[in-house]
């Protein structure tokens, strides 16, 4: 792969990974339905824009967009950094090509320019798909493969530095691996923010769910790599001489390995239908039988076609990823020896789990175990084997949680785990063991160096264990999503993260020992709060997540905690851009030590707006989705013509149906091909307004008609009307539509969305903070500076 080191040859390989997409794109935009693939979801009549976004209905445009986004990386990051040796950039340059090519060579092999077979005629043609024919659905796909193109780029440069750590011409200071690695990893946190975001407004406006997130598998999934990027911007690890000899160096290339795993783990997801139920799923390949697991599925599907060949390469990649991460992580126990030792170690390992977890009915779960089992036995030091103890816990309760395992194999995997632990002497001679009482532990935590070392590790201890979490339910939700599963278990670890701001953000305001103390008061009165008021919050708070918890009594315990840290994030934020307006003002000596005071200031800035609309966004989540059960029969209502209803405080009153179509003065939609639209007035205490929810018709295409809800902006949050799709296409509707009769009643879904502002505010937040972090970090010579520490901030 030398020959990539020209600058010509680099423009040419990206030119041929480029050209098949847009030769695509503008046969789709010119409608020339002489292809089958345009003929399939193509129309001439479709808006430009829509025409655009049938390129993602079927399974090779996607494949050919993520192709050219990879010969854009090879553009964007194909020229050698100067840290970055001879070799590790051709490696890093072959594994980038290798990828794009196979890609490409798969999506060459599903024929997306074959020719429509002769008797296919215009009237014939399926048409797009409804839900794809919306403004959003244009952008969404683009914006979420560039984030997975991203997060490989990441992971490329990790992978690139794991299989040459042994090199000693390759090995590079951690400094440098790491500016090498945020190069990437900062852009491709905002973008993923956007993706991630956009997609659950597409949920919010098209989906008709009332809500922007179900923990759908395709949004979970996508979920995954950013929730990795948060943890491995997060990382704060000491200064060492190189980064292929120490730890820190391989916690550094591990972590920068994970959002490339899971960006191709989101891509199999995705596209590997049949294996996940998703609503987000629009190419079908068939069915599988039921109650097993995500790898035996994929491996049901067989490889006689491309799409087969498409998701076992996937999973052979994720199989690779995780050989090297082990080899990586459990270096030291195979330094000096064969590479046939080195790397078989990690695959028997591996393959060992596999046949075990067969056993257990988990593929998965036998893998992980025995992965951080392999870990816990390689690792000398007792920091580290502490880590693979508690991960190898954490993987056995979750997975019981999670119905991956019966609760008698994860007891009995606990207690595994925990026998290094439990076996390890104590001769007495460790000095440290006199400081582990309970009132030298007491005085450590009142201390302020110590909250804020508990702080920047907050995010490897809190993020770690919930990327684990999600990732194991979205394994055991094959066969549908459960919401109550992702809030019972995840929302309390996030209530950890709103604590580990406040104390961030009180750090100099509050003084040091008063801040247990704080926390200790704010625990017990979420426990108040949850026993006794929870049913008393908005939504759906008496509803039952388990026979011994509601929804309520879940949202009463998080909510004290994320309020509590909201005033003393605003307060630091405001500070510190309070700081950077001072500085911009101020005179120092010279004008470019005050430009870059300035920078560095509203840097600082940007990292805790983030932080801000993190916090916004859980708190508007709490309200929106843990308080809300959704496809519950209590927010279905029947409205009688003309009869006022009260619901949720409001009353409600329908009055009137009616029909529209293409040409009409009262038609005001894009797309489709007739619609029903309902009047219902809505009087509250103080307010009042009319809604107009409705159902466009389409003639052609797979779905033949999608809801359109219509949705009341209030200032306490969004109030939704659906109007009911299965009513809309019986009897009784088709006598209607006919003009021989009446609607003497309509039957909507109701979602009463308060605090719904502050998911979108926290999103516009998350944006602006990512990508002001992501531009104003200084660069030198083609990479980024090493990151700020606390006190440097």
């Amino acid at each position: 792969m030398g020959v990539l080191d020209s600058v010509s040859v680099r423009r040419g390989v990206a030119a041929i990974l480029i050209a098949p997409f847009i030769v695509l794109l503008l046969l789709f935009i010119f409608d020339i339905s002489s292809f089958q693939y345009v003929w399939l979801h193509g129309d001439s009549d479709l808006p430009l824009a829509y025409r655009i976004s049938a390129l993602w209905a079927g399974r090779e445009g996607p494949l050919l967009l993520w192709v050219a986004l990879l010969g854009g990386l090879l553009l964007l990051d194909g020229k050698r950094h100067d840290s970055e040796s001879e070799g590790q950039h051709r490696i890093r340059l072959g594994l980038l090509v290798g990828f794009a090519g196979l890609l490409l060579a798969i999506a060459m092999y599903l024929q997306p320019f074959r020719p429509t077979p002769a008797g296919f005629t215009e009237w014939m043609r399926p048409g797009l798909n409804a839900l794809l024919q919306t403004d959003l659905m244009v952008i969404h796909p683009p914006v979420v493969f560039t984030f997975y193109t991203l997060c490989i780029g990441v992971g490329l440069h990790a992978v690139t530095a794991m299989l040459t750590l042994n090199d000693g011409e390759n090995r590079a200071s951690l400094t440098d691996l790491r500016d090498r690695i945020m190069y990437l990893a900062r852009p491709a946190l905002f973008v993923g923010t956007l993706g991630v975001g956009l997609g659950g407004l597409w949920a919010y406006t098209v989906l008709d769910w009332g809500g922007y997130w179900a923990w759908d598998p395709v949004e979970t999934g996508s979920l995954l790599p950013w929730l990795a990027l948060v943890i491995l911007l997060h990382l704060r690890l000491p200064k060492a001489t190189s980064a292929a000899t120490s730890d820190s160096g391989r916690w550094v290339m591990a972590l920068g390995v994970l959002p490339a795993f899971f960006a191709i783990h989101a891509t199999l997801v995705t596209r590997a239908n049949g294996v996940w139920a998703s609503v987000h799923a629009f190419v079908t390949d068939g069915t599988v039988e039921p109650g097993m697991g995500p790898v035996q599925r994929v491996l049901a599907i067989g490889i006689s076609d491309g799409a087969g060949v498409e998701v076992h390469l996937y999973l052979l990649l994720l199989g690779a990823l995780m050989v090297i991460l082990l080899r990586t992580l459990a270096g030291s126990v195979s330094e000096g020896t064969k590479p046939v030792v080195t790397w078989g170690m990690p695959v028997g390992v591996l393959t060992v789990g596999a046949l075990a977890g067969l056993l257990l009915d988990s593929v998965e779960v036998g893998l992980l175990t025995g992965a951080f089992g392999y870990l816990l036995w390689s690792r000398r030091e007792d920091g580290e084997r502490w880590v693979w103890i508690v991960a190898g816990v954490a993987l056995m309760l979750f997975a019981s949680w999670a119905f991956l395992l019966s609760r008698t194999y994860a007891i009995t995997g606990m207690i595994l785990f925990l026998l290094p632990w439990l076996l390890q002497r104590d001769d007495g001679s460790d000095e440290s063991s006199a400081g582990l009482g309970l009132s030298s532990m007491w005085q450590r935590i009142k201390q302020g160096k110590t909250q804020i070392s508990l702080v920047i590790w907050t995010p490897l201890a809190v993020g770690g264990p919930f990327l684990l979490l999600t990732w194991l339910l979205l394994l055991a939700e094959v066969d549908g999503a459960s919401l109550a599963w992702h809030e019972l278990y995840g929302t309390p670890l996030l209530a950890l993260v709103a604590v580990a701001l406040t104390v961030y953000s009180w750090r100099k305001v509050l003084p040091s020992e008063w801040v247990p103390w704080v926390l200790i008061g704010v625990f017990c009165t979420s426990l108040l709060i949850a026993v006794f008021a929870g049913e008393q919050l908005p939504g759906d708070s008496d509803h039952q997540l388990t026979d011994s918890i509601t929804r309520g009594a879940l949202a009463g315990f998080v909510l004290p905690f994320l309020i509590l840290s909201l005033p003393a994030m605003a307060h630091l934020v405001w500070t510190r851009l309070r700081a950077w307006g001072r500085a911009r003002e101020g005179s120092t000596s010279r004008k470019g030590n005050r430009r870059k005071a300035e920078l560095a200031r509203l840097r600082a800035s940007s990292m805790h707006i983030a932080h801000l609309g993190i916090l916004l966004l859980i708190i508007g989540h709490v309200y929106t989705t843990t308080l809300v059960e959704r496809g519950h029969p209590s927010h279905v209502v029947m409205l009688p013509q003309d009869t006022p209803i009260e619901y949720a405080g409001y009353t409600w009153t329908y009055t009137d149906i009616s029909t529209t179509a293409p040409g009409s003065d009262d038609w005001d939609y894009a797309v489709g091909d007739g619609a029903l639209i309902t009047t219902i007035e809505v009087v509250g205490s103080t307010s009042e307004t009319t809604l107009h929810p409705g159902v466009v018709r389409f003639d052609s295409g797979s779905i033949p008609a999608r809801s359109e809800t219509d949705v009341w902006h209030r200032w306490n949050g969004d109030l939704i009307v659906i109007f009911d799709y299965q009513q809309a296409t019986g009897a009784d509707f088709a006598e209607f539509m006919a003009g021989d009769g009446d609607v003497e009643k309509i039957r909507v879904t109701i979602y009463d969305l308060r605090g719904s502002h502050m998911v979108w505010v926290g999103w516009v937040l998350i944006l602006i903070g990512s990508c002001l972090n992501w531009v104003l970090t200084p660069k030198a010579k083609g990479r980024d500076t090493k990151a700020p520490t606390i006190e440097e901030e």
